[in-house]
């Protein structure tokens, strides 16, 4: 018998480890301290990079798979630089 769901999709830091263990959809995210958002980033480009990872999920959502699949937002933001005060 299949199962039958709702449907999930996780986001992690480290997709690897959910994958292996047979998640079906798995949304790459930035760092184990900041899975959706990176604080380096200005408040703009940090709440466009959370958007982008929450756009991956929900077209992981929208996805029908069989097996464990990866999915990746659209574009990484450059880093921008950090300067002392």
């Amino acid at each position: 018998m299949a199962k039958v769901g709702i449907p999930v999709a996780l986001i992690s830091a480290i997709p690897m480890v959910p994958i292996s263990v047979g998640a079906h959809r798995v949304v790459e995210g930035v760092s184990l301290q900041h899975v959706c958002g990176d604080p380096i980033l200005s408040k703009d480009r940090d709440r466009a990079l959370m958007m982008r990872i929450t756009e991956a999920a929900l077209q992981a959502l929208r996805t029908p798979v069989d097996r464990p699949t990866l999915f990746k937002p659209a574009e990484e933001p450059e880093k921008e630089p950090v300067h002392a005060s």
